[in-house]
C-alpha cells in the first residue's frame, strides 16, 4: 500500500508493474487480493479539470451559494454547452487508478486531463422535462468558433427560440460556461433581448449536467457506429442520437446536479 500511495504515476500502475519494481514472489491474482482487503481497488479515476488556486476559491465560493437551493430552482435553467466529436477515438482512455472509498476525490486519484479541442463542434440545450435543439457549427476551412459565430448561428438562432418557449412553463435562466465564445459581441445581445443567464466559475464543466450528456452520445459513436468513415456520417449519428432521447430522460442530472457542488 505504501509503494501506490507514493505519488500521482504509483497509484496507476499495473499489478505486473508493482510485482516487477518490488521484486515480489506472488501473482497478480494474490496481489490483487492483498491489495483488496486493504480497501485498494483499480477504479475510473474522477474527472476534473485542473484547477487554479483561485479556480478552486471560485468553485468554493460558489458552492456555497447555490447548493441550497430546492430542485425547484434548477428546473427553471436551460443547460447549454458545445463539446468537439471526432471520427476515430472520440472516446478518451479510461484513467484507472489504485484508490480506496474516501479517496475518489484525492489529488492524486483525479484525472485532470484536458477536454479534446478538435474535430466537429457540437451544440445542444436541454432543461427540465425538454431535450431541447442542436446544432453542429458551420464552420469554413481553418475557421473557429468565436463570440461572432456563436452569436450568428446558436444566440440568435436556436437557443433564442428555445429560450422563448420555455417562458411557456417556467421563468427561464440560461447556463453557459465562462468560455471567451459567450462573451464580447453575445452580452449587448443578451442584454437586449432581457435574457437572464447564469454562468458558472471557468474550467468547471462538471458543474453542468450537459456533461453527462456528452460522455453518454461519445460512447455510443465509440461503440455503435466505429464503422463511421466522414464527418457527415459523424453528423447524422449525432443528431440522430440526440433526437432519439426522450424529453424527461435526463430530468435525474437536474435533480442530482446539486451534489456536484457538494464534491
Amino acid at each position: 500500500m505504501q509503494h501506490i500511495k507514493t505519488d500521482k504515476k504509483t497509484h496507476r500502475q499495473s499489478l505486473t508493474v508493482i510485482i516487477n519494481l518490488l521484486n515480489l514472489k506472488v501473482s497478480s491474482r494474490t496481489l490483487r487480493r492483498a491489495l483488496h482487503s486493504h480497501g485498494l481497488h483499480f477504479r475510473v479515476a474522477r474527472r476534473c479539470p485542473l484547477l487554479k488556486k483561485v479556480d478552486m476559491k471560485r468553485r468554493l465560493e460558489f458552492a456555497k451559494r447555490w447548493v441550497h437551493l430546492p430542485v425547484e430552482f434548477w428546473k427553471r435553467h436551460i443547460w447549454t454547452d458545445e463539446m468537439s466529436i471526432k471520427l476515430y477515438g472520440t472516446h478518451q482512455t479510461q484513467d484507472l487508478v489504485w484508490r480506496t472509498a474516501d479517496e475518489e476525490f484525492h489529488k492524486a486519484c483525479i484525472d485532470h486531463r484536458k477536454r479534446q479541442t478538435n474535430g466537429v463542434m457540437f451544440w445542444g440545450a436541454f432543461r427540465w422535462g425538454q431535450i431541447g435543439p442542436r446544432h453542429f457549427f458551420d464552420l469554413g476551412t481553418n475557421e473557429h468558433v468565436n463570440s461572432t459565430v456563436y452569436r450568428d448561428q446558436i444566440l440568435l438562432g436556436p437557443l433564442q427560440d428555445f429560450w422563448l418557449e420555455s417562458f411557456c412553463d417556467v421563468d427561464p435562466i440560461v447556463v453557459e460556461d465562462n468560455a471567451p465564445v459567450h462573451k464580447k459581441v453575445c452580452i449587448p445581445v443578451r442584454q437586449s433581448l432581457g435574457m437572464e443567464c447564469w454562468q458558472h466559475p471557468p474550467n468547471s464543466p462538471d458543474l453542468n449536467p450537459i456533461e453527462n450528456i456528452w460522455h453518454h452520445i461519445k460512447y455510443i459513436v465509440t461503440t455503435e457506429y466505429s464503422h463511421i468513415t466522414s464527418e457527415s456520417e459523424l453528423q447524422l449519428a449525432v443528431n440522430h442520437i440526440w433526437d432519439s432521447f426522450d424529453n424527461d430522460q435526463f430530468n435525474y442530472l437536474i435533480e442530482t446536479c446539486r451534489n456536484g457542488f457538494k464534491q
